[in-house]
């Protein structure tokens, strides 16, 4: 078999396996769950922030995240997020930070369920457990998506002093280093996902293979996404003053189709092998 007709197989059986475990219902479920937790989680981020790398450095942190966006979506959560976080003035251990943190929770049980699906899990963790897991990803997510800001807003000046002290030029636009970093956050955070949040821990080398199709798949998706927004503009007629909202959450959507897809891609190269090293006991039984 060679490699064609193998990635043919694994997709093939991959898509199968979205479909069976209703994939795109699940997308939508987290889509929506994202949005209701993505202001709340604004609030903690900006006050967890604000301790780490201080106040004024926490809202650069997080506008460059937004910027990383098509522009239809920054364009839309921006003047939102500045509303949201301007009148925010609780604390991290405040009742308003600890019901943003239950909020924001509330996604990643969403997105627990759509891989315990992908992976098949026997049955959920506890009640307890999945919410400490759940507030340890938010936690988690907070922390890494501020470190991820600041190296994007220190990047322009860790290159200009660069070229200055040592006469390095880089070889590509500032936009692609910032692109750059925005992806390696995203795979990073997407290895923890698979590794830590489903209820079946798979192995760490077997969740590789659907990081890589779900970075792929994401950024074509998020560029052909810009591109037909700024082609095609009719939606803006179809859904008028909720267009801005509706965008979003189908952006959502998709971010949140291709992390299942990576997941069952996982699931079935997983299954793939398995039935393989069945065949070849069974062979070797019978020789």
């Amino acid at each position: 078999m060679n490699t064609a007709t193998k990635l043919w197989t694994l997709f093939k059986s991959a898509y199968l396996r979205f479909d069976a475990h209703d994939g795109a219902p699940m997308a939508g479920f987290i889509a929506f769950s994202v949005f209701l937790s993505l202001f709340p989680f604004a609030i903690f981020f900006s006050a967890l922030a604000g301790v780490l790398i201080g106040p004024q450095d926490s809202r650069a942190a997080l506008d460059a995240l937004i910027d990383l966006a098509p522009s239809h979506i920054t364009q839309t959560l921006l003047p939102v997020l500045d509303e949201v976080i301007g009148q925010s003035r609780g604390g991290l251990l405040t009742l308003s930070g600890l019901g943003a943190i239950w909020v924001a929770s509330n996604a990643v049980e969403a997105l627990r369920v759509g891989l315990d699906r992908a992976y098949e899990a026997p049955e959920p963790r506890s009640f307890i457990l999945r919410r400490l897991v759940a507030f340890g990803f938010v936690l988690f997510a907070a922390i890494t998506f501020t470190a991820l800001g600041f190296l994007i807003i220190l990047a322009p000046l860790a290159i200009r002093l660069a070229q200055e002290w040592i006469g390095f030029q880089a070889p590509f636009g500032m936009g692609v280093v910032r692109y750059a970093l925005g992806l390696l956050g995203f795979a990073l955070f997407l290895f923890i996902l698979n590794r830590g949040l489903p209820s079946k821990r798979p192995r760490w080398r077997a969740i590789l293979p659907g990081i890589v199709v779900t970075s792929a798949l994401w950024m074509l998706g998020a560029s052909g996404f810009s591109i037909y927004l700024a082609f095609a503009p009719s939606y803006t007629v179809t859904y008028g003053a909720f267009a801005g909202v509706i965008i979003t959450l189908l952006f959502f959507y998709l971010t949140s189709a291709v992390v299942i897809f990576g997941a069952e891609v996982n699931a079935a190269r997983i299954a793939i092998r398995r039935e393989r090293m069945l065949e070849e006991e069974t062979d070797g039984d019978d020789a």
